[in-house]
């Protein structure tokens, strides 16, 4: 069809259509589907959304970009594709356009023909209605939501009396559904005629005035009986101002109404108790303070003989000496607020036979709502005035009190109460027990807590529960002062205080003699240190003049006088001859160089014999520094001298059977410095003894030992532990290097002290040799058997799997047989393939197995710190299928990090947790516990580690075998398996330096105990 043709008639009416009307040619992609439609003709009605636009040829979605987005043009590629004729509605929102349109699209030919009308205005219109109408449900949703959950009556009159509208608590009055009650009259509804007549009289008033009606009413629940009824009618108008209908609401009033007479019956009871209460009790009413109700003792406090002289009366009037005290502005204010006021010990000037007289009261004024709602203040007061002044007096005593406590110079304080409060301390205890006013309140163990178990708290106590007066001198206290306790003495005198015949706490008096205490107990003390060092520490005290012309010998053992009086020839008398001139010679130098005389030299004893003392002596100077006297000790050295001699003759003994064996003999010092060394070391090293001790064992130890042998000998020295050692020693007269075994123990004295080593070096350069001979042999044993293991390894891994093709094979032609004779294949035959399949994957397992032994060994693994924890977490997702078909569990924590092959360990647990698994009761879900805890042997450090499960368990009697390879507990068609995991277990284990065990018995699961070594000694295992 040609549309150029009589163009000037087809566009008249073209342009003429209401709607808008769009020829379009699609526009195919490479792939051939429509992708967009080329536009050959719009009419004037399009004009108003595109403008003065040259259209033609364009796209359409080149004109109406949201086309795509809105999927107008989605649809009209469908009807170009399918031939199906679409009318739709669809909003068009752009930049200038915002429009509803209804689109109605014709596949024409090879043409789209698209008319489009505008429903903006009556979608707008739809909308608003929906809008209106969404509006008017939610107000009818809330009105039923209020007046349905509403205790209140809720309901509509038209003007002919019958009910329009009831919510749900009317119709449960009534008993009745809405079908019921709806569009009857009071009579249907049960009221009785009576009743009805009266609210048909209000309708009508409520028509006819346009004014609300309100009333209270008897009638029947239908469940809680007769209620008592509070009702307004207030009219309903129409647009005119027409009332159309009369709407009501009503209030149960049965409990208020019920509240009210009690109410009313309780204030007549109140009134009665304030008449007949024996505490003074007055109501009054309204911020006048008008008297209400009085009783007697309130008439005699306010000095009136009847209650008509005060009833009905302004407080004011009845008591004018009021004005101006706190005490009526107080009930005024609880009148105005409502808030309760209590008041202790308060003054009130009342006057009493003519006088005006304080008197003192405790208050307290409530407010009181009456049942008409209007409110009073009760009054209620005590007369406390005798007691005020009683305490008064006493504060008065007690400030004088406290005034002389504070004013005497004698530190003093006062407890009290069963805590023993601190109630009062004057500055002078404050200064003596190192604290501020801030403990004024505090209980005196609080402050000072270090008394507590001490002599004095239990004098303190003792006063204060028995009421026995402590007095005592000298009295030893540790307390904290100056941030440190110390021994402090006090003269000490408690006494209790009884008030009415009880003990309510006590007062202490303390004065501070530790100064004189602690200076007496010096002198003492240094006294008794002097005769203690007279009798324990030297033989003979003894005093010089100042030339040591004469001695005194003042106390002592006396082994050399004991006469006590002086000696004018004790040079001659006591000093052997051979050694006066060298004690005179020292005598002239001290007193020369006025320094200390310090000799040892030979005596005679007055018993004639021969002795050895050593004496010390110091001179005394005056102010001028001249020698006033010399005070000196002198010890007996006697014994010590004959145990030097013994040692000497021991050690020359010692030295003569030490250079007769054939061991290197030596000994040490404490320090490990050695100071001895025999004959042999000589032989050795061609050096003497007295060379030795000064230059040591280092200069012919062998230098690739010397650091090994000095790090050992010193940590022995250190440690005290026994010395052994392998080392090489250079033997002078061969010029070569020979090993020696070192050993030396420690020598101790009775303290345990080490005061010497004694040691020995045996030459084991035979031995030595013979070993390094056997290491070599073995070194290359153990190669060969390397060899042969590696050969045996690649036999096994070639072996195994040569082995698995024919089982493969096998296995697959079983299937493909399997799958040939499915339709023919009877029971017995079924049975058969499915057994050799059993057979072929238990093959596999096998052939694995053999292969995962073989390879135990084949490798070294790199030695890492493994975390167990991480080790047996992989485990558990490695698992989790079986895990969670079984129903079972892992429980662990906190297990060691260790030394060891990553792989190797992942390997043992993995297995250890699937046999438990594997191994579990039928229908028992099973659990898995790993326990460790850490050992410390000779060998080093090690972890045990318990893996437990509830398993089937085992015989304790096979124990052992379960580690042997190919070793089976169970038959193969009830557990799966190789025997293989176990062993493989074992070798794992035993990798890694340790070992494992089992325990188990039948149902009663198994357990495996496993010890392995905190730290490895090899880089690779």
């Amino acid at each position: 069809m040609d549309l150029t043709e009589n163009k000037d008639l087809f566009q008249t009416v073209f342009n003429s259509a209401s709607n808008g009307i769009a020829v379009m040619q699609p526009v195919y992609n490479d792939k051939g589907r429509v992708e967009d439609f080329s536009i050959l003709l719009f009419n004037n009605y399009i004009f108003k959304w595109i403008g003065d636009t040259d259209y033609k040829g364009k796209w359409y979605s080149e004109l109406f970009p949201l086309a795509k987005q809105t999927g107008i043009l989605e649809k009209f590629i469908e009807v170009a594709e399918t031939g199906t004729t679409a009318n739709f509605e669809e909003w068009y929102a752009g930049k200038e356009m915002n429009h509803w349109f209804r689109f109605t699209a014709v596949k024409q030919g090879e043409l789209l023909i698209v008319t489009t009308e505008d429903k903006t205005e009556k979608k707008q219109a739809e909308l608003l209605l929906d809008d209106v109408l969404i509006a008017a449900e939610q107000q009818k949703r809330l009105f039923d939501s209020i007046t349905n959950n509403t205790p209140d009556l809720v309901y509509v009159f038209d003007l002919s009396y019958r009910f329009t509208y009831a919510n749900k608590a009317l119709l449960t009055m009534w008993g009745k559904s809405e079908e019921d009650a709806i569009g009857r009259g009071l009579r249907d509804n049960g009221y009785e005629e009576w009743h009805a007549l009266m609210h048909e009289r209000e309708i009508d008033e409520v028509a006819a005035t346009k004014k609300q009606v309100r009333g209270t009413v008897s009638f029947p629940h239908a469940e809680l009986g007769k209620r008592i009824y509070d009702y307004i009618l207030t009219p309903v108008f129409n647009e005119q101002g027409e009332v159309e209908a009369v709407a009501g609401t009503t209030r149960d009033i049965t409990e208020l109404t019920l509240a009210g007479e009690k109410l009313q019956q309780s204030e007549t009871r109140f009134r009665t108790m304030i008449e007949q209460s024996p505490i003074a009790m007055l109501l009054s009413k309204g911020e006048d303070v008008i008297i209400e109700s009085i009783n007697k003792p309130m008439l005699q406090f306010m000095n009136k003989n009847t209650a008509e002289e005060v009833l009905g009366k302004k407080m004011i009037d009845a008591l004018p000496e009021l004005s101006g005290q706190p005490a009526l502005q107080t009930v005024i204010d609880v009148q105005r607020t409502g808030i309760p006021f209590r008041g202790s010990e308060q003054p009130v000037d009342l006057i009493i036979n003519g006088k005006l007289e304080r008197r003192y009261f405790n208050f307290s004024y409530d407010s009181i709502l009456e049942s008409e709602g209007s409110s009073a203040v009760l009054h209620m007061a005590v007369d406390v005035t005798e007691q005020v002044l009683a305490r008064r007096k006493l504060e008065d005593s007690e400030r004088r009190l406290r005034s002389m406590i504070d004013q005497t110079p004698c530190p003093t304080l006062i407890l009290k109460g069963d805590n023993l409060i601190i109630e009062q301390i004057n500055k002078h205890m404050l200064e003596m027990i190192g604290r501020g006013e801030e403990i004024m309140g505090m209980p005196l163990i609080d402050v000072l807590p270090e008394l507590r178990g001490q002599y004095v708290w239990e004098q303190v106590e003792k006063v204060y529960h028995k009421g026995i007066p402590f007095d005592q001198s000298e009295v030893l206290v540790q307390h904290n002062r100056t941030g440190v306790t110390q021994d402090y003495y006090y003269n000490l005198s408690y006494r209790p205080l009884i008030e009415e015949g009880k003990i309510t706490g006590m007062i202490q008096v303390a004065i501070d003699v530790t100064q004189q205490v602690v200076a007496r107990k010096k002198m003492e003390e240094s006294e008794n240190r002097f005769r203690a060092l007279v009798n324990a520490s030297s033989d003979v005290v003894y005093c010089m003049n100042p030339d040591w012309t004469i001695m005194y010998n003042m106390d002592g053992r006396g082994f050399l006088s004991d006469t006590r009086e002086p000696i004018f020839n004790w040079l001659d008398k006591h000093i052997h001859p051979d050694d006066r001139e060298k004690v005179e010679n020292q005598i002239a130098k001290s007193i020369a160089d006025k320094s200390i005389f310090e000799l040892e030299y030979r005596i005679l004893n007055e018993n004639g014999t021969l002795g050895w003392t050593f004496s010390r002596a110091i001179p005394i100077l005056d102010h001028q520094n001249n020698i006033l006297e010399w005070f000196g000790a002198a010890s007996d050295t006697t014994s010590q001298k004959e145990i030097e001699q013994i040692i000497k003759q021991s050690e020359e003994k010692f030295r003569q059977l030490a250079d007769l064996v054939p061991q290197i003999i030596w000994t040490s010092r404490a320090d490990g410095h050695l100071d001895y060394y025999n004959k042999r070391w000589q032989e050795l090293t061609g050096v003497n003894e007295k060379e030795a001790v000064a230059i040591g064992w280092a200069p012919f130890t062998h230098p690739d030992d010397l650091k090994r042998a000095t790090d050992t000998w010193y940590g022995c020295v250190k440690s005290g532990e026994l010395f052994q050692l392998e080392f090489r020693i250079k033997n002078i007269r061969t010029g070569e290097y020979q090993w020696f075994l070192g050993k030396a123990v420690p020598i101790k004295d009775d303290a345990g002290v080490i005061t010497k080593w004694f040691g020995t070096c045996t030459d084991i350069q035979e031995h030595r040799s013979i070993t390094d001979k056997l290491e070599s042999l073995v070194a290359e044993r153990t190669k060969e058997l390397q060899r042969s293991n590696e050969d045996l390894q690649q036999f096994a891994h070639v072996a195994s799997h040569d082995l698995k093709e024919p089982v493969r094979k096998i296995k697959t032609f079983t299937s493909r047989l399997e799958e040939h004779l499915e339709e023919g294949l009877d029971k017995t035959s079924a049975r058969f393939i499915d057994r050799i399949h059993v057979a072929t994957d238990r093959m596999f397992n096998m052939i694995d197995g053999v292969l995962a032994y073989s390879k135990i060994n084949a490798d070294l693994q790199k030695n890492t710190l493994v975390d167990l924890n991480e080790v047996i977490k992989n485990i558990e997702t490695d698992l989790e299928v079986s895990l969670q078909k079984t129903g079972g569990k892992i429980h662990y924590h906190n297990l060691p990090k260790l030394e060891g092959a990553l792989v190797l360990l992942y390997q043992l647990f993995y297995n250890l947790i699937n046999n438990s698994i594997k191994f579990a009761k039928i229908d028992t879900p099973p659990e898995i516990t790993i326990l460790s805890e850490t050992e410390v042997k000779k060998e080093g450090s090690f972890v045990v580690i318990t893996l437990k499960d509830n398993g089937i368990g085992f015989e304790p009697s096979q124990a052992e075998r379960i580690f042997e390879t190919f070793t089976r507990l169970n038959s193969k068609d009830s557990y799966e398996g190789t025997g293989l995991g176990l062993s493989l277990c074992k070798k794992i284990v035993e990798r890694h330096g340790g070992n494992i065990s089992a325990i188990g018995s039948l149902t009663e699961g198994a357990t495996f105990v496993i010890t392995l070594p905190l730290t490895q000694n090899e880089n690779d295992i």
